[in-house]
């Protein structure tokens, strides 16, 4: 028996095995009969921010799953889940008001990682603090500060996650630490020998916290990876444009019919072993590393 497959957003509408309807300021603008086709698809594509909730409601399996949409822009909640599956990730913390702001201080030293908390992502909002100055500027400007510490990096990566299962990698080499800095410091994005610690510490994350289509942000500082964000927003992503690849993998997986639900921890049959076995650098990536030593 056919699977009934439908989408809102435009990413699948070359894909002959979707039929896609586009997106609509409401739900009350769809016809009848496209009404008909959302409540007997069997899932739903691209179902986009405005509608995911109604769809994760009404139980409907979706893609990306509705995970994805409640964690995009929203990095309390990403760092709240880093925590939760005790997966490393820079110092971090979020202050509220003007006494609360007045410890960071106290509580960091120069240079830090300040970021808009709410409402932003790909990369975007985010400040190298280097005095008192420029802090005092980023309180005035944002609030809650979200403030992490400044991490020593000597590769950045990148892990796109699709399905659960399919991955895409990139790295890149920096010089001075700092990815924020001077382009010319920045080495060239790369694919060959990405860290395989790396891809399954990006599987991991998709898998334990249900999320299908994910962009997992590392630094790796000489000894061990470092998680510093989530992202949803792939064609923001400035390192390699992967759309075609993506959209190539999610058609693959939808005539295959492996689009997963979206079950997470136990009741996926996976095994947590992030918190139990700290894992070791070993690829080739790890000599291009000890070598600038």
């Amino acid at each position: 028996m056919s699977r009934l497959r439908v989408a809102l957003g435009e990413q699948l509408k070359d894909c002959s095995q979707v039929v896609t309807l586009g997106v609509r300021s409401q739900i009350g603008d769809y016809t009848e009969k496209e009404l008909e086709l959302l409540r007997a698809a069997d899932t739903i594509f691209y179902p986009t921010a405005r509608f995911v909730d109604l769809f994760a409601t009404l139980g409907k399996l979706t893609f990306p799953s509705v995970n994805c949409y409640r964690l995009q822009g929203e990095r309390l909640k990403q760092v709240a889940l880093l925590r939760m599956l005790n997966v490393p990730y820079p110092r971090t913390r979020v202050y509220y008001g003007c006494r609360q702001k007045q410890k960071i201080p106290e509580d960091f030293t120069f240079p830090l990682i300040a970021k808009k908390a709410l409402g932003s992502a790909a990369g975007r909002d985010v400040y190298f603090i280097r005095d008192s100055n420029k802090l005092e500027w980023y309180k005035n400007k944002f609030n809650p500060a979200y403030i992490q510490e400044h991490v020593l990096a000597e590769v950045e990566l990148r892990v796109v996650v699709i399905n659960y299962e399919k991955v895409f990698g990139s790295y890149r080499r920096i010089a001075g630490g700092d990815p924020r800095g001077d382009l010319d410091h920045v080495g060239a994005w790369q694919t060959k020998d990405m860290p395989g610690e790396a891809i399954d510490l990006g599987k991991h994350i998709a898998r334990q916290g249900g999320l299908s289509e994910v962009t997992v942000e590392m630094i790796f500082n000489g000894s061990q990876f470092l998680v510093v964000e989530l992202n949803f927003d792939h064609d923001g992503l400035g390192a390699l444009d992967w759309r075609q690849e993506r959209l190539k993998a999610v058609m693959e997986m939808i005539e295959q019919g492996e689009c997963r639900s979206g079950e997470t921890g136990r009741r996926a049959g996976l095994k947590i072993q992030w918190a139990l076995c700290p894992w070791e650098f070993d690829s080739p990536l790890r000599h291009h590393v000890l070598a600038r030593g």
